[in-house]
This record gives C-alpha cells, structure tokens and sequence, in this order.
C-alpha cells in the first residue's frame, strides 16, 4: 500500500399587534418546540436503546466470523462508501446512524472490509472547534467502535466541516488511529496482488464554494446565513492550484481503477441536485483520463449514474450520503433520463421530511469489492437489506 500527494492546509467563513395574538403565537411557538425536542428525544432514546439490554450493559453483537482464505486479499480490496456520518447536536447520534452502524459492524465481519471512504459532513452542523473537540469522540471514535471498523478511514471536508475549522479536522489525523484526513485532498494508491486503485481524494468546498457564507461559526450563525448554490472557490487562487494538482493525478495514473471522491455530486436527483461547478470544471477531466468513477455525498442518499466518456469507456457517478440520515426528494429528476440515472435510496415522490433528517428514520451504505476485472458494489438499507446491486469494469490504459 502506498501514499502519494500533498497540498496545503488552512483555517476555513413595526406595528403594534393585539396582546392575544402576540399570546396565541407564543403558545403556538413553545408547542412547536417543544413536539419537536420529544420527537428527537423519543428518537434517540430508541436509538441509544438498541445498543443496552435492560441491565443498562451493552449487547454482544455476534458477528459472522472471518473467512480465513489465504487468497482473498490478492483476488479483491474490499471497502465501505460512506457520506454525511455527523451525528446531531445534543443527542450526538441518530437513530439511523445507529442502525447503520451495526449493519456495519455486522458486515466488516463477514466481509473483512480493509476501508472505508468517508465522504465528508464529518461533524454537524458546524464543523470542530479544534483537534481536541469532543465531538470527534462522541460522533466518531465512540460509535464505530467494532474492531472489525479499525481500518482506514479516508476522509474528505464537506460544507458542514467547512462551516467550522477544518484543519482541526485534518490535524486530528494525528490522534486517532483510524481516521485519515492528512490534507484537504491527497490520493491514496491501493495495490493487491496485480491490481492498483488510485484513490484521488479532492475538497469540492473550496473549489466551488460553500452553500453558506460563513466560516469558523456557531450553530446559530450557520442557521441565520442564507443557503445558496456553491456560488464560487473560497480562494482562487488556492482552488487553481488544487485544478492544477487534480489533473497531475490523473493524467499520471496507471491504476485499473482510477476513483476521483468530493463531497459535492457531480449529478443527483435528490434536494440539493447536481453541482454546476463541478460539471463544468471536473467532469472534463474526468471524460479526458478515463475516470473509472466519481463518489461523493451532500444528498442524503444512495444514487447511481452511468454517462459516457468515449465509445469505449463510461464513467460511474454514486452519491452515498445516507450514513447519518435520509433524504427522499426526487426534485431533480426531471434532469435526467433513464438511461443515465439507474437508482436511488430511499425511493419517494415526496420532496422533504422533518424524520428523515433528523435521523429518525431510513438510512443505507455502500458496500464494494474491487477485483482484477469489476468493482461490485451493493446499496444497503440501515438493516443490512440488499436494495441493488451493480459493477464498474476495470479500465483499459493505452
């Protein structure tokens, strides 16, 4: 296994009303608030219930057992696609989170999973404070805990880290033994027996921009700023030599596969769609170096695109952003055709559910195995229930 990139980090930016209306908007507000405080608590608690028997001990989770074949490493590299993972404010966890990870754990097991790609959203709503921030023990190392998840954790910034201090995110590298994030983006090579992945790992926030206009801010600064579309790079400067460094990777690259991941999609159907910025920049890179797939996160959900880049060569765009909580919204649909767009989970014609992003209900992960010929990757629902199955064939290199 070898490592190769580098780049530079930073600190990420009246009239008078009736005295009983005035009291009837009040009583209407606290009653809000407070249905929505027990709806999450209620949540949670069944959530946290899971993993404690009536003791208050917690569960032995039986794991199938490893499959001692001595030839499995050199026939295949077996990994988690994983997005949006950061828990929620107060509870820390969410039911849905919950759920995933004891699928998790469960599969590791029986599948001897050597990785795992998370894909950004690390910690919500804003991102740490520091290295030492408590929550990267309470929404990280305290939840996927298992021996069976203390592999590698590739991990990139999205928007939400952004809206914090993401070099505390990168500098906790060094804490922890497994979370991986040693720069905004770098590449990760993986070699077993004959075969190589090059795994290119990239910060579409400061590329194109956040979806609001903050940094190093509180939850309620997050919550007062405005959302937007990616409306820009954080720095020009900084996100050309970022473009520059993507195309060395690439264009040097001899791996059989050749995955680019941001947390931004390239395309979606679901709430926030696909990013303009990254069509125009990225997907000609892509196009250009025979890209075997595009991963990435944001929407809450697990999709699937199959464009072409040539007469013999299609890339692959997958979203898995449902690890934490699920987003249902078909919104963006009417932008592709059937032929392009294969899948999508959770599947709905509802747009949006208070539920679901709060965690309380859905969730799903990513399995993959890369072998000598095809990459076969699966959608899982939180309880480990197949929801679809497809494969990227190793590209040719002339």
């Amino acid at each position: 296994m070898s490592v190769s990139g580098l780049s530079p980090t930073y600190s990420s930016l009246s009239s008078r009303r009736p005295r009983n209306r005035n009291r009837r908007l009040q009583i209407m507000l606290v009653v809000g608030l407070v249905g929505t405080f027990f709806v999450i608590v209620a949540g949670s608690a069944w959530a946290l219930g899971q993993d404690l028997d009536s003791t208050g001990g917690e569960i032995q989770i039986e794991s199938a057992p490893l499959l001692t074949d001595p030839l499995r490493n050199e026939r295949s590299f077996r990994i988690f696609l994983l997005g949006d993972t950061g828990g929620v404010p107060i509870f820390e966890t969410t039911w849905a989170q919950v759920a995933v990870k004891n699928s998790l754990e469960r599969m590791a097991a029986e599948k001897d999973v050597q990785m795992v790609l998370n894909m950004g959203d690390n910690i919500y709503f804003t991102g740490p404070v520091d290295e030492f921030d408590y929550r990267f023990e309470t929404r990280f190392e305290n939840v996927y805990n298992s021996p069976h998840l203390n592999v590698p954790w590739l991990t990139i910034a999205g928007n939400h880290d952004h809206f914090g201090n993401v070099t505390a995110e990168i500098e906790y590298t060094r804490r922890s033994f497994k979370w991986y994030f040693p720069s905004l983006y770098y590449k990760k090579t993986i070699e077993f027996n004959s075969s190589s992945i090059d795994f290119v790992m990239i910060d579409t926030i400061s590329l194109c921009g956040n979806t609001r206009d903050i940094q190093n801010a509180g939850f309620f600064d997050m919550m007062l700023a405005a959302s937007h579309h990616p409306q820009g790079p954080i720095n020009a400067t900084e996100a050309d030599v970022q473009w520059e460094w993507i195309e060395e990777q690439l264009k040097n690259s001899r791996a059989q596969y050749l995955i680019v991941g941001g947390h931004y999609p390239m395309h979606s159907v679901s709430s926030h769609g696909p990013t303009d910025c990254l069509q125009q920049t990225l997907d000609p890179l892509l196009k250009k170096y025979r890209v075997s797939a595009y991963f990435s996160g944001h929407d809450h959900s697990l999709q699937h695109f199959v464009f072409p880049a040539s007469d013999d060569h299609n890339i692959h765009y997958i979203v898995s952003g449902a690890a934490s909580r699920s987003d249902a919204s078909d919104k963006n649909r009417k932008k592709y055709s059937s032929s392009n767009f294969l899948k999508k989970y959770p599947e709905s014609r509802f747009s949006w559910s208070p539920l679901s992003q709060l965690g309380l209900r859905k969730g799903g992960f990513i399995y993959m195995e890369f072998g000598h010929e095809n990459a076969d990757f699966s959608f899982f629902d939180k309880d480990s229930n197949l929801q679809y199955s497809s494969s990227i064939p190793a590209r040719t290199i002339s």
